[in-house]
């Protein structure tokens, strides 16, 4: 059934399957190795970044403020939402504990949601720490989640979002599309099946808007496809929102830790001729991603699936994998990122970049 709307609209609860008896999502950590964080004397080669993939960032956890100071100062998000539309009540709010957006169905059945929604933005990679009020609610339904939106007037989006339900909790991953005015087509791509899943999940979504999504969820790649017809012409915006059908009372969504960026990649460029593999390594000599330098001097390497910004060093290794070039210490990296290999002794030949997902 088409449902009106210019935000988000709500996931019909009855699409999504009840939590079962799977497994539940384990953190993926490969298992790369370790290397030594004695940086050797005398290397010739420096990195430095020579571009920034972070586009926003917004921890939520940095100030105290009420919903009329918010009103009177929103600052990078809008607040709104269906529920002043349908006179139902909601409440927001930000603490040390994060954004807290509160909404409470106006009626049995009638769906009203309120949201923070982000700024046009040309980002790939979204990220936020969505929370839950609770694990169940006797009857109706409540979403709430991560949102990417088209900015066109289109109601397409794709989301990492959980659904509640008398059954209890749900997280999916789900796309929507339409027309500017209403949704005609729900397309549940991935859902967890496991029991007694979690009220808090860290969500990643990776998208181009056209036939690309990864979705990461407490750091594993649980859906990953390229071949998609998502029709989300950007830029996008992201929504924070819970929405809610269930009027015995007010349900509260919580948020920390929302970061945009250009890609879950970064680059690192003009390695010297002798650098055969990259690696990105975390303070403890964890290697934490490692990629080979292709024929352009560029290594990438991906790391969507860790949280941003990475406190690690960027060291490259020549064939016999003696270490040739380091940072002098950890750096944040962000997806998009972009490192530049230099001489650090005069002109020593080179051959391009490297570059990091």
């Amino acid at each position: 059934m088409a449902q009106t709307s210019s935000w988000p609209i709500p996931i019909p609860g009855n699409i999504i399957p009840p939590p079962g008896s799977g497994s539940p999502i384990v953190p993926w950590n490969p298992n790369l190795g370790t290397v030594s964080l004695t940086i050797p004397p005398n290397l010739l080669y420096s990195i430095n970044q020579v571009k920034s993939g972070l586009v926003a960032s917004d921890s939520l956890t940095d100030e105290t403020m009420t919903q009329q100071q918010l009103q009177a100062n929103p600052g990078y998000w809008s607040y709104y939402g269906s529920a002043p539309v349908e006179n139902a009540p909601y409440t927001f709010s930000r603490d040390t504990q994060g954004l807290h957006i509160g909404v409470q169905a106006p009626a049995n059945g009638t769906w009203a949601g309120f949201f923070a929604e982000s700024p046009n933005t040309s980002a790939m990679l979204f990220h936020s720490i969505v929370s839950l009020p609770q694990n169940a609610i006797p009857y109706q339904w409540y979403d709430n989640g991560l949102y990417i939106q088209t900015s066109q007037p289109f109601i397409n989006y794709v989301t990492c979002a959980a659904v509640i339900g008398a059954w209890g909790t749900n997280w999916a991953v789900v796309s929507t599309t339409g027309d500017a005015n209403q949704a005609t087509q729900f397309n549940v791509l991935w859902t967890d099946n496991s029991a007694n899943q979690p009220l808090t999940r860290d969500c990643t979504i990776v998208t181009n808007g056209n036939n690309l999504l990864k979705v990461y969820l407490d750091g594993t790649l649980v859906y990953s496809n390229s071949t998609l017809n998502l029709q989300m012409p950007g830029p996008f915006n992201a929504y924070l929102e819970p929405q809610s059908s269930y009027p015995g009372q007010m349900l509260t969504g919580s948020y920390q830790d929302y970061y945009a960026t250009t890609s879950e990649k970064i680059h690192v460029t003009n390695n010297p001729i002798l650098a055969a593999t990259v690696k990105i390594v975390d303070p403890s000599g964890l290697v934490l991603a490692s990629a080979p330098v292709d024929s352009s001097g560029t290594a990438t390497l991906g790391i969507g699936h860790y949280h941003m910004p990475v406190g690690a060093y960027i060291k490259i290794y020549d064939t016999l994998n003696d270490e040739i070039a380091s940072t002098s210490s950890p750096v944040n990296i962000f997806g998009g990122d972009v490192y530049s290999v230099s001489s650090s002794v005069g002109s020593i030949g080179s051959i391009g970049s490297i570059t990091l997902p």
